[in-house]
């Protein structure tokens, strides 16, 4: 039996249309479903769902912990003790505490129109009486922040399909590794055809990543954290060699004056050129030119900056000069080109999703601090005192900053639960452990990041062991905290899904039930087309009605410039001997799901990659034990050489999973180990690129 399915999987594609091949009451395999071929595939991570689903490490029983956190020791517990501790726990803190004394540690670890980990996590805590939740994203925090300010409400419009690759003579790819952390499930095969017809691709990267390998035309390294100059330089040349559009730039932004005059110093006599900016970021002056010429004349360029190049320290003003640089040359929202901004920011199509139930003025702090609002609450200046958390979605252990100080956030809390498929590093830090199902034993319905299709997935197999759904247990706890039928409105999961269907645009739902995939009819918007095209008829929701490149409310607001400059983030210059590292994602894992050291994905070894010439000046050779270390913490690991990384830049993946014991973070490889939860700039988004950090043996 084959039944339509995705993975779910919060990497950038996640509802991918596969098939699951069904025997004996077993998924067999997982393959791509012809129906949303040639374009849109699944990556080796969605086609090892499988495995993934019947690996021996899954938790198919309820956990209570009976030992010190951290010391791994559990017992197993039946539903009705564990969700009744649950139950009376979250309320006893409540009500002595109040609501907001429970955080929301839920993030999207999986997605889908009802199976949200997020959406359903929050649904429950709102009607429990509330409870403060994270704000920002450390996905794009940056990008986030200072994107409204440009474009004002139109910025979630601001993107364009993936079909509109066809029409771009060159593609620059800005920190932006498509082929391994996806950023839209259409984007691979689009990029990849692109280059067989002759599209000049450009790759910006300090590594050559697969994309890279694959795809690149032209590899540019730029160090870590000093895109912001490069892209200043090259509006130098643009504008000092009359190549940019500036009449056609002034008519659609504010302030491109300003930003021109800052560039070719008219009032400090400082320019901003390739010669300035070459020492800074390590791209030769000339290259710069070639690039800044290539770019006014392959007209249309597509610019898709990736999200590394806004998880720096100063993040937000790449994305200030990303859309500057498509004003410039005339490719703002038009065909063939891009905007600049964010690149899944157009709508998909109209289905119904669970309503979270979020209530405005509930207490929020940023992501990346949540640690810090554990350990320091309303004496430290956050809006709460935390006493528990519901963690979903997410191994916040492993994958936020400070992993140290993550740990004593957990551990200090009065009571935690956990919703997991796997013993993870967070998970082990809780209080109780309940165990969800796997992908393959929810049916739901997948809304992509990027693209104009929906998919569907049926429940392939019934939940292993004791494996529960998000919602069912959810629904569980809700009843026995006595909100039961305000969570559930009546409906079990299968009545969710049908209501949805009926609440889309999708003609024929059976149909869409059958084949896995619907695909709506445009497939070729451009994002801002109508304002580009014609900026007075159609303005922005911003006060000038254009791109605010200057942006008097920006400054305001927070403190900054009103147009985008380079001050030079604190990691550049480096001390003598440091490196700066960049801890970027990898083919085989989405964030640490695959961080395991007994799993698959984890197979190909976890090294830390530098330039034979770094690492032989600390004395370190292939395979070596290294120590990274920075004023956060330190950790060790393997070595590898590469003489394709920049000279200066060390690369450590993100995503392994730490060790219990916090003794012992030192021996995990993760590069969590090394970074801040000390927040930059007005977006307090989170910096995982360009860390200063000594190397030198074990």
């Amino acid at each position: 039996m084959t039944l339509p399915t995705f993975c779910g999987k919060d990497c950038g594609g996640g509802a991918c249309p596969m098939l699951a091949e069904v025997e004996g009451g077993r998924v067999i395999r997982t393959r791509p479903n012809p129906a949303g071929a040639p374009w849109i595939l699944p990556c080796s991570r969605g086609l090892a769902l499988a495995a993934e689903h019947s690996s021996g490490n899954r938790l198919l029983a309820p956990q209570v912990r009976k030992g010190p956190r951290g010391s791994g020791q559990w017992r197993e517990a039946g539903w009705d003790e564990a969700l009744d501790l649950v139950a009376s726990r979250l309320s006893e803190v409540s009500a002595r505490s109040g609501p907001d004394a429970v955080l929301a540690l839920a993030g999207a670890g999986s997605i889908g129109a009802l199976h949200s980990t997020s959406s359903l996590a929050r649904r429950f805590l709102s009607l429990a009486g509330g409870y403060t939740r994270l704000g920002g994203s450390y996905s794009n925090g940056a990008a986030r922040t200072v994107l409204p300010y440009l474009l004002g409400p139109e910025w979630k419009n601001s993107g364009f399909d993936p079909a509109t690759m066809s029409k771009a003579r060159m593609i620059v790819l800005w920190g932006a590794n498509i082929l391994e952390a996806r950023l839209g499930s259409e984007l691979p095969t689009r990029l990849l055809e692109a280059k067989r017809r002759g599209a000049a691709i450009v790759v910006i990267d300090p590594r050559r990543s697969q994309t890279v390998e694959r795809a690149a035309t032209w590899h540019i390294p730029c160090r870590p954290g000093t895109d912001t100059a490069l892209m200043l330089a090259l509006l130098e040349v643009l504008l000092s060699e009359g190549l940019a559009q500036r009449e056609w730039a002034q008519a659609r932004s504010t302030g491109f004056s300003q930003l021109a005059a800052y560039v070719l110093g008219e009032a400090d006599g400082k320019r901003r050129g390739p010669e300035w900016a070459e020492p800074v970021t390590g791209v030769p002056a000339g290259e710069i030119r070639r690039l800044a010429r290539a770019w006014a004349e392959a007209s249309p360029t597509m610019l898709l900056p990736g999200y590394s190049i806004q998880r720096v320290r100063g993040g937000e003003e790449p994305y200030r000069l990303t859309l500057a640089l498509q004003l410039a040359t005339g490719n703002f929202g038009i065909p063939g080109g891009s905007t600049g901004s964010l690149n899944n920011r157009l709508p998909t199509p109209r289905v119904g999703t669970i309503d979270p139930l979020d209530v405005e003025g509930r207490p929020e702090l940023p992501v990346l601090l949540w640690p810090d609002a554990i350990l320091g609450g309303r004496s430290s200046g956050f809006p709460t005192d935390i006493k528990a958390a519901l963690v979903a979605g997410g191994n916040w252990l492993g994958q936020g900053a400070d992993a140290g100080k993550s740990a004593r956030a957990l551990d200090s809390l009065e009571f935690s639960v956990c919703l997991e498929m796997f013993p993870t590093p967070t998970a082990g830090r809780c209080d109780v452990i309940l165990p969800v199902a796997s992908p393959l034993e929810k049916e739901d319905i997948g809304i992509p990041w990027l693209g104009n299709w929906l998919s569907y997935k049926s429940r392939a197999v019934p939940p292993a062991g004791l494996a529960r759904s998000d919602y069912d247990i959810y629904a569980d706890l809700a009843a026995r905290m006595g909100f039961g039928e305000a969570f559930t409105e009546g409906r079990g999961e299968a009545a969710w899904i049908e209501a949805f269907l009926k609440d889309s645009e999708i003609p024929d739902p059976a149909a869409f039930r059958k084949s896995g995939f619907y695909l709506a009819p445009e497939q070729e918007r451009v994002g801002l087309a109508d304002f580009a095209r014609d900026p007075v008829a159609h303005p922005l929701g911003t006060p000038s009605g254009r791109v605010e490149l200057a942006s008097a409310p920006w400054a305001r607001d927070t403190g900054g410039n009103p147009i985008p400059q380079w001050e030079g983030p604190a990691a550049l210059p480096c001390e003598e001997g440091e490196l700066l590292l960049v801890t970027p994602k990898v083919a085989a894992r989405t964030h640490s799901q695959g961080g395991d050291p007994a799993s698959v994905a984890a197979s190909g070894g976890h090294f830390l990659c530098l330039h034979p010439d770094d690492a032989s000046e600390r004395g370190l050779g292939e395979g070596d034990l290294a120590r990274l270390s920075n004023a956060t913490g330190a950790t060790r690991i393997r070595c590898r050489l590469d003489g394709s990384i920049m000279r200066g830049v060390a690369c450590l993946p993100e995503g392994t999973w730490l060790p219990e014991d916090t003794a012992n973070y030192e021996d995990s490889g993760s590069p969590n180990a090394l970074t801040s939860t000390v927040d930059h700039g007005p977006a307090r988004a989170a910096s995982m690129h360009g860390l200063r950090v000594r190397v030198g043996r074990a």
